[in-house]
């Protein structure tokens, strides 16, 4: 069985974790179910990424919310992740929608260029 339907099967509905590390496990599963299903994306939406850029773009939004502590916020977190990778998966979303999310930029990045810096500047 290919790497993407188990990811696929281990997904659950949403769930209340009884404990903070339960909550925080749920978090890491579903990091992990994303970069597993990374070579699914790849081959369903035709996208052309590496599977190190869009690995990283997984990981810049789960460093995002790494100082959430609380066990309903991660778990509030962990359901829309759940349900935004199962729409992705199960082929919900258009091709726009996945462009989209791999082409934002987090909000805590740097501008690039000293031009980009420059119109930041102006424009603020």
């Amino acid at each position: 069985m290919s790497s993407n339907m188990q990811a696929m099967k281990q997904m659950r509905p949403a769930l209340v974790s009884l404990t903070q590390q339960q909550a925080r496990r749920r978090c890491f599963k579903l990091y992990r179910n994303c970069i597993r299903s990374i070579p699914h994306l790849i081959q369903h939406y035709n996208l052309s990424y590496n599977m190190s850029d869009m690995r990283n773009r997984f990981r810049s939004n789960f460093v995002e919310f790494e100082e959430v502590t609380e066990k309903n916020q991660l778990d509030r977190l962990a359901f829309i992740g759940e349900t935004e990778l199962f729409d992705a998966m199960s082929l919900l979303k258009t091709r726009s929608h996945v462009v989209n999310y791999f082409d934002t930029q987090p909000a805590n990045t740097k501008p690039v260029s000293e031009s980009e810096k420059l119109l930041n500047n102006f424009f603020e």
